[in-house]
């Protein structure tokens, strides 16, 4: 018996729906996204919820820093958390905005995958979509506690500790449920991609141009569009974001474990190795995030497989043939499938280039940090 399409997503659907964001109904059998006016006001409240709740966080932080001072850390570290803990309220107001904003965009976007996973039967992945759901719970929930340990080490006032979690914790499972999405959306693509190589492949192997050749390779364009433009335009500005945000709180870890740890501030063996352990697991969940979102590009490779295929199709003076001059001309050879808002790839590549901007941007903040103690031994004389 045929299963429904797009069942594999049904959890994270429904999660991001419990969390105020794509709310609408889902007729998996009939392949139909539909928003009613009951969905489009819990949307609104969701959206007012959760701006006035991080610009009175911004807001409280900007009055009153000194609660949010670690006393184990030095002023360059406090600095750089009170940096962190803006921008990560600034990503998350803004995130949520744009869904909201792009909701319709979001349905159109669903109801076509809908209708080509539903074709093409590609329903091979439920095991991997479960992997990722419950490997960012799993994360989230080793974040928290390891948050809490490390912020009540670290000396932050108990009243603020909570602020500390609430944002964190909400943020880290609202954007990690958009990358999770994300990265399931491109899994789905990628096998009706497959689907179509191989129906195309068959056509082109009988050697006749014939009108089921033009209307799957009709459809394989409409999935080529879905990939490059439509994804491009709901998920680019998201993953900019959150790719800025993980840029800019990833090195976090690493700079406590150097600005306390290092200068003995945990004397004791049993202290140094715990909180070793926790620094190094600061930054973990989010560097999570980033491999999952760039961490494959099997959707280009998919694509340029066609290319090559569609290079060996015997020109007929067709409109065909323009047809696929105009596919390989401007969906391939140009640009990457997958973009950031067109700023960078979403690759293995850029991943490199972001985890070495990540190490760059940490022995930044180190030299920052040695400044400081400078300048302290400089006042002392």
């Amino acid at each position: 018996m045929k299963r429904n399409a797009f069942e594999e997503l049904r959890v994270q659907l429904r999660t991001l729906k419990w969390l105020g964001v794509l709310r609408f109904t889902i007729d998996f059998n009939k392949c139909l996204v539909r928003e009613n006016a009951s969905e489009e006001r819990s949307a609104w409240l969701y959206l007012i919820g959760v701006v006035g709740i991080t610009c009175s966080l911004i807001v409280y932080s900007t009055y009153f820093p000194s609660h949010f001072i670690m006393g184990k850390h030095n002023t360059t570290g406090n600095c750089y958390a009170l940096i962190n803990i803006r921008s990560c309220s600034i990503v998350t107001m803004l995130i949520y905005t744009q869904l909201y904003i792009q909701r319709f965009r979001f349905v159109a976007l669903l109801q076509s995958i809908l209708r080509f996973n539903q074709i093409s039967g590609s329903h091979r992945e439920e095991g991997r979509f479960a992997f990722y759901y419950y490997t960012h719970l799993s994360l989230l929930i080793i974040c928290m506690l390891n948050y809490a340990y490390g912020y009540w080490t670290a000396g932050v006032r108990l009243t603020t500790i909570p602020i500390y979690l609430l944002q964190y914790g909400f943020s880290y499972l609202f954007l990690g449920q958009v990358v999770v999405l994300f990265a399931c959306i491109q899994q789905i693509l990628l096998s009706i991609l497959k689907y179509y190589n191989q129906v195309v492949l068959k056509n082109i192997k009988s050697s006749k141009e014939s009108r089921e050749f033009y209307y799957n390779f009709c459809k394989y364009n409409q999935v080529i569009w879905l990939s490059y433009t439509e994804i491009n335009h709901c998920f680019g500005l998201l993953l900019l974001l959150v790719t800025g945000l993980i840029l800019l709180i990833t090195p976090s870890g690493p700079f406590y474990l150097v600005s306390t740890i290092f200068e003995g501030r945990f004397r004791q063996n049993w202290q140094f190795s715990l909180m070793s352990f926790t620094a190094i697991l600061w930054s973990l969940p989010w560097i999570v995030l980033l491999v999952l979102a760039m961490g494959r590009n099997d959707v280009q490779k998919e694509a340029n497989k066609t290319a090559k295929m569609l290079t060996k199709v015997p020109r007929t003076g067709t409109g065909l043939d323009r047809m696929i001059e105009k596919f390989l001309l401007k969906n391939l050879r140009q640009k990457p499938i997958l973009t950031a808002y067109g700023f960078f790839a979403l690759d293995k590549s850029t991943l490199f280039k972001l985890f070495t901007a990540i190490f760059t941007y940490m022995v930044i903040l180190v030299q920052f940090k040695e400044m400081e103690n400078s300048t302290k031994s400089i006042n002392k004389f």
